[in-house]
C-alpha cells in the first residue's frame, strides 16, 4: 500500500516579516507589548498553517541554540525557558485547532467539495475561516484571487492512483544546525566559522591540530558489515582522539584488527573555529529540550543540515537517549545543486544511505528530506535514491550509481547491510523548497555566503507535486517565503490528487 501523504508548513520568520512584526525573537525582544504581539501573531501563524491543511507544524526554534544564547548573554537555564515557550506556542495552536475541528457548526466543514471548487474558491474559503476566527493579521491584506493569479498553476501532473492523505496533525520541534545562530547564512554552506579571521577553510589535518587544547576532539567510527558478522547491528561511536580506543596516537587500529571499523571524520574540514565539544553540547541542549517537552511534541526535526559531521554527531547522541526517540526523528538537508550537501563535495544520496544503514536497528528516523533548496534540484536529488530503495523498502544494490565522491566506497560497503533493513518501506521522503532561492556560493576567503535568487511564476510547489510523487516523495511543504496561502493552495492540489480529479482530467 502506498504511503500516506503529508502536508508540511511554510516559513515562520519570513511570515512574521511579511506581517511587519519587527521583534520576532525572544532572544532580542525586551518590550512586553512587543512580546505579547509576537506571541499572539506566531500562535496565529501556526494555527493558520493547520487550517490551511498542514499535517506538521514546526516550532520557531531553528536559530535558538547555545551560541545564540551566549551571544545575547542569556544563561542556559533561561535559554531552556525560551525554547519551552516557543514549544508552548505551537502546542497551544494545535489545541486550538483541535477545538475548532470539534465544533459542529464551524464553516471548516461546509467548504465546497474539491471536485466542484476552484483554487480561487478554496483559497477564499480558507480566508473566510480565518476571518471567522479573528486571526487574520491587520497587515495581511492579500487579495486571494490576485494571489492565485500571481502564479502559473497547472492542473493534473500525476497519472497514478489517488493518493492517501494523512489525517493527523503534529508538532515538530525544529532545530537548525549550530551555524544557524551565526546570522551570516553559513547554515547553507556547512562551514562552521563564527567570525574568525578570513582565510581558506583548513584541510582535515590542520583542522585537527589547530583546535584549542581544552576542546577535546573526537573520532567518529561507523561499523560496517563483514563476511562473518552479518548479524552484527550497525553502530556509530564518537571516541576521544586521545583515548586508547581511538588508536589515533598509535597510528590507528589495523584493518586486520577491526575490519568493519570505518573512520568517519568527513565534514571536520569545515569546522574552522568550532570544535566537537561545542557541537556535542549543543546537541545535548536540543535533545534535552525535546525530552523535557515530549508530551507536547510528536517529532524531533533537524532542519536544513549542511554539515555531514554535525548530522552524524547528533545521530550518535540519539543512540544514548534510549526510548525517547522512536520513529519520530526527521532530518532534512540543504543541497546547493542536484547532488551535493551544502557547498561541500559530499553526496546527498551517500549520506542518506549511510543514515538509513545506521538506523536499520534503532528505527529513530521517520522521514528524510530537503529544506530551503532550489525547487529545480529536488527531483535530481531524490531520483538516484529512490532507484536504490523502492516504495516497499526493497534495496537494489546494483541501482546505486556511484557519484565518485569521497563517501562512495563506504556507501557500497554498507548497502549490503542496508538491504536487510525491513523497515525502509516506512521511511518518508519530503521536500520543502525555498520560494525564490536558486543557489548559493561560499566565499572561502571572505567567509561570506552569496545568494542567487529567481522569481518565476510557475515555480510553486503545487506544480511539482506530481513530478515528486514519481520519485517517491510523500511529504510536501515550503520554507522561506511560503506562507499559509501557499499551503492552502498545496492542500487544494493534494485534495485533487486524493480524489482522482487530476486522473480524470488526463483521461478526457
Amino acid at each position: 500500500m502506498a504511503k500516506e501523504v503529508f502536508t508540511l508548513d511554510g516559513g515562520k520568520i519570513s511570515e512574521l516579516e511579511r506581517l511587519g512584526v519587527g521583534n520576532f525573537d525572544f532572544l532580542s525582544c525586551h518590550d512586553e507589548g512587543d512580546e505579547e504581539q509576537m506571541v499572539s501573531t506566531l500562535e496565529n501563524i501556526h494555527l493558520s498553517y493547520l487550517l490551511a491543511g498542514c499535517n506538521v507544524i514546526s516550532t520557531n526554534t531553528f536559530q535558538v541554540n547555545l551560541h545564540s544564547l551566549q551571544e545575547k548573554g542569556i544563561s542556559v537555564q533561561d535559554g531552556e525557558g525560551i525554547v519551552d515557550r516557543y514549544i508552548d506556542i505551537a502546542h497551544r495552536a494545535l489545541l486550538r485547532y483541535e477545538g475548532i475541528k470539534r465544533s459542529e457548526d464551524f464553516p471548516l466543514f461546509h467548504l465546497c467539495p474539491l471536485e466542484d471548487s476552484s483554487p480561487y474558491e478554496h483559497l477564499e474559503g480558507f480566508q473566510q475561516m480565518r476571518n471567522h476566527l479573528g486571526i487574520v493579521h491587520p497587515k495581511d491584506s492579500v487579495n486571494t484571487r490576485e494571489y492565485v493569479d500571481s502564479f502559473d498553476l497547472s492542473p493534473g501532473g500525476w497519472g497514478g492512483s489517488p493518493i492517501r492523505r494523512c489525517p493527523g496533525r503534529y508538532v515538530a520541534f525544529a532545530t537548525g544546525g549550530y551555524s544557524a545562530a551565526f546570522r551570516d547564512f553559513s547554515e547553507y554552506s556547512g562551514v562552521m566559522r563564527k567570525g574568525g579571521a578570513p582565510g581558506k577553510a583548513a584541510p582535515l589535518g590542520n583542522a585537527m591540530t589547530s583546535c584549542k587544547p581544552q576542546n577535546q576532539q573526537y573520532d567518529i567510527f561507523i561499523s560496517t558489515p563483514t563476511l562473518h558478522a552479518d548479524d552484527q547491528p550497525p553502530s556509530i561511536k564518537m571516541i576521544p582522539v586521545s583515548s586508547r580506543e581511538s588508536g589515533r596516537e598509535r597510528g590507528g587500529p589495523s584493518r586486520e584488527a577491526a575490519p568493519n571499523r570505518h573512520l568517519f571524520n568527513y565534514g571536520l574540514e569545515y569546522y574552522v573555529d568550532v570544535g566537537d565539544e561545542e557541537i556535542i553540547s549543543n546537541c545535548n541542549f536540543k535533545l534535552g529540550a525535546y525530552k523535557r517537552n515530549e508530551e507536547k511534541l510528536h517529532l524531533f526535526s533537524l532542519l536544513t543540515s549542511s554539515n555531514v559531521r554535525e548530522v552524524l554527531t547528533l545521530y550518535s547522541h540519539l543512540v544514548k537517549c534510549g526510548g525517547h526517540f522512536d520513529t519520530n526523528v526527521v532530518v532534512s538537508f540543504y543541497c546547493n545543486d542536484g547532488q551535493h550537501i551544502g557547498c561541500s563535495g559530499y553526496s546527498f544520496v551517500d549520506v542518506v544511505l549511510i543514515l538509513l544503514y545506521l538506523d536499520s536497528r534503532n528505527r529513530f528516523i521517520k522521514a528524510i528530506g530537503l529544506n530551503c533548496v532550489s525547487i529545480d534540484s529536488v527531483r535530481e536529488l531524490f531520483a538516484p535514491l529512490t532507484r536504490c530503495i523502492s516504495s516497499d523498502g526493497t534495496v537494489d544494490v546494483d541501482a546505486y550509481g556511484s557519484p565518485s565522491g569521497e563517501l562512495s566506497g563506504l556507501t557500497k560497503t554498507i548497502l549490503k547491510g542496508l538491504k536487510k533493513n525491513r523497515f525502509l518501506g516506512d521511511i518518508h521522503f519530503f521536500a520543502s523548497p525555498n520560494k525564490s532561492l536558486n543557489r548559493v556560493t561560499y566565499d572561502y576567503q571572505g567567509g561570506e555566503v552569496h545568494f542567487e535568487t529567481t522569481q518565476e511564476r510557475h515555480k510553486h510547489v503545487c506544480n511539482y507535486v506530481g513530478e515528486w510523487l514519481h520519485v517517491g516523495l510523500s511529504g510536501f511543504g515550503g520554507c522561506c517565503y511560503y506562507n499559509p496561502y501557499d499551503i492552502s493552495l498545496l492542500d487544494y492540489k493534494l485534495g485533487q490528487l486524493a480524489g482522482g480529479v487530476a486522473v480524470r482530467e488526463k483521461q478526457r
